[in-house]
């Protein structure tokens, strides 16, 4: 099994995130920003398999070069009269075109790097709009403050938009996982090139993108902790049970005594408390 990003499943997870979003947030901006991602991510593909792709015409000039080289060594060798070993020949034709044999040697360096050098700055071009897209997810997510809301049940305005902490919590969900997504679409990039400063680039990038996720994961648990203190508030509590308050002159709750027992005959006569003879 090759143990690679799929295309496919990459682009199946946005668009559900995208779908998700919608049906949570229709009229919120992160859907567009979803949407956009998702046009990101089809380009990427293209990109990635175009960089993976060698240049056919460097290529080809490269081999065009070489059969120049072997050319000149077999025509010098013929028109040598002398039988002289092949490795000898071979020297004494550089030191005969060392002018030309540097200019060949020069060319070769150049077009064996060049199209290194072309899929690496594509491959970089690609990352920066990647960098873009994840600061604009944060912007997203920066007016979502959870101190803002008063109890978790009741909702404020964000961006015109009334929200609770369930709703705000969602929200702040969705941000990270297109930030998780945007970091994945980097690595399409380098996964068929394992060019030194395009995966440093893309290693680069998906720790902004992890720093970005855990400033709203700290929200999130701010969220956790308002939820559970209002669980636990006394207002959820039953209400307690209240005595009556004692007279704070002590013949005064004695003089009701005496008359609560006085009275307490003509009750047993009515019927209403039952006599213990």
């Amino acid at each position: 099994m090759k143990r690679q990003l799929r295309n496919d499943k990459l682009l199946e997870t946005v668009e559900k995130i995208r779908q998700r979003i919608l049906e949570r947030f229709p009229d919120a901006g992160l859907a567009q920003v979803a949407a956009e991602i998702i046009q990101i991510t089809r380009d990427a593909i293209s990109r990635a398999e175009a960089i993976s792709r060698p240049n056919l015409w460097i290529r080809g000039g490269q081999i065009l070069l070489l059969l120049i080289a072997v050319a000149g060594v077999v025509v010098y060798t013929q028109t040598r009269t002398d039988q002289k070993p092949l490795l000898q020949t071979v020297l004494e034709f550089l030191d005969v075109t060392k002018g030309s044999a540097a200019i060949l040697a020069a060319t070769a360096i150049f077009l064996f790097t060049l199209e290194t050098r072309l899929k690496r700055r594509r491959a970089l071009q690609a990352v920066h709009e990647l960098r873009a897209m994840a600061h604009l997810i944060d912007m997203h997510q920066l007016t979502k403050d959870p101190d803002q809301l008063g109890h978790p049940t009741e909702p404020i305005i964000v961006g015109g938009q009334p929200m609770d902490a369930e709703a705000m919590g969602r929200y702040l969900h969705y941000c990270t996982e297109l930030l998780a997504i945007v970091s994945k679409v980097g690595q399409l990039y380098v996964q068929d090139f394992p060019d030194t400063a395009a995966v440093a680039a893309v290693d680069q990038f998906e720790n902004l993108a992890t720093g970005l996720s855990n400033k709203i994961w700290q929200k999130l648990m701010i969220l956790g902790r308002i939820r559970s203190d209002a669980e636990t508030s006394p207002a959820n509590d039953p209400p307690a049970t209240t005595l009556p308050a004692l007279d704070p002159d002590p013949d005064r709750n004695e003089m009701a005594s005496r008359q609560s027992q006085d009275a307490l005959p003509g009750v047993r006569e009515s019927g209403l408390v039952p006599r213990r003879d």
